[in-house]
């Protein structure tokens, strides 16, 4: 990506709607001020809110612009510690695979048995219709 075109998406995807949010939180910190200067109790409660929530909205901002997807960040951060676990996955499957059970010539019998059977009931089966 070129980086004028990767300068654009971060502009529509990072710091536009940062600017927006931080917008409306400060509106909405100054209109709850003002409703609790008229009364409203309940608005002292919503005056400290929405600064927290645009703190919040900075953090997400910041952790975006310096690290991108956080499931990337994720994968590169704990890349080492995933293969270690991959590989410990991986030897205990390995370990615990059932061996296949030696051959029972008695079930082998059986089985030979069963499909004569069918065989033989095929056999007497009426033919299809046909349509």
């Amino acid at each position: 990506m070129s980086e004028g075109r990767r300068r654009w998406k971060d502009i529509l995807t990072l710091h536009l709607p940062l600017v927006i949010v931080l917008a409306l939180c400060t509106f909405a910190t100054i209109n709850q001020y003002f409703r609790a200067q008229q009364g409203v109790q309940r608005s002292w409660v919503y005056t400290f809110q929405w600064p927290i929530i645009g703190a919040f909205a900075i953090v997400i901002w910041n952790r975006y612009r310096k690290h991108g997807n956080l499931t990337k960040w994720f994968t590169d951060r704990y890349r080492k510690r995933i293969e270690t676990y991959r590989a410990e996955a991986e030897a205990a499957e390995a370990a615990e695979a059932v061996e296949p059970a030696p051959v029972d010539p008695d079930e082998v019998a059986w089985r030979a048995y069963v499909e004569d059977l069918q065989r033989q009931d095929r056999a007497h089966e009426p033919p299809p219709r046909s349509l």
